[in-house]
């Protein structure tokens, strides 16, 4: 039942996939130039299809794609469908919008509580300084009201991170390697030093440009890999 609503979800995205895989390879795209192929009203539409999941980001007739994302075979893509689910609700709050927000959170994890993405996977690979924290929790309203009981605010910019229990954390290496890869862009690389340290606990076989890989092996330190 699970597998078919998750092949369900992915096929509601399955042309804006095929859209992105098929773009040349680009920082940044300009919709006019892409509309020549395509016709514009297409091409924003699977732009819009995109950035719903955080795959893609649009600015006055130009849009950005995490290639690294959409590049995965479609088994992966499939596997990814949580991380997408819980990253489209995700909320994010701050208060002095430094590193005591975080701490704060840290003291105060809900019951059952799961931590994810930047602080998991600096702790698993130690690779890369950690960012914002990414925290799944099975009540969000909750969450929210605790933290805004304590004077935290909702927006853009806060680095606390609240996510809805979405899918399954039975084998929770592999959860935080799929969020990083759903998340793309400097998540890839924690991904790719996750599969490199804890292959042996990963199931899914995503797929990573060699110089990526290379890039990381070099630069993740030795004791990491033992």
């Amino acid at each position: 039942m699970i597998q078919h609503q998750t092949t369900s979800v992915l096929m509601g995205y399955k042309d804006a996939f095929q859209f992105a895989q098929e773009l040349p390879s680009s920082p940044v795209y300009k919709v006019k130039d892409v509309a020549k192929y395509v016709h514009e009203r297409t091409v924003r539409r699977r732009i819009k299809k995109l950035t719903e999941i955080g795959l893609a980001q649009y600015k006055r007739g130009q849009f950005t794609v995490k290639k690294e994302v959409v590049a995965q075979p479609i088994s992966v893509l499939e596997k990814l469908v949580p991380s997408f689910t819980a990253f489209m609700k995700a909320r994010r709050f701050g208060k002095s919008y430094r590193l005591a927000d975080i701490n704060f959170m840290m003291k105060n994890l809900p019951e059952n509580a799961t931590i994810t993405l930047d602080y998991s996977a600096q702790k698993m690979t130690n690779f890369q300084s950690a960012q914002d924290l990414y925290v799944y929790v099975d009540d969000v309203d909750e969450t929210v009201q605790f933290l805004k009981n304590n004077n935290f605010r909702e927006g853009t910019k806060g680095s606390v991170v609240i996510l809805p229990r979405t899918g399954s954390f039975e084998n929770l290496t592999e959860r935080i390697f799929l969020d990083c890869i759903a998340k793309g862009g400097r998540s890839t690389m924690d991904a790719i030093a996750i599969q490199l340290k804890y292959g042996h606990e990963i199931i899914t076989k995503a797929r990573f440009t060699t110089e990526m890989l290379l890039k990381v092996q070099e630069d993740l330190p030795l004791e990491s890999l033992h």
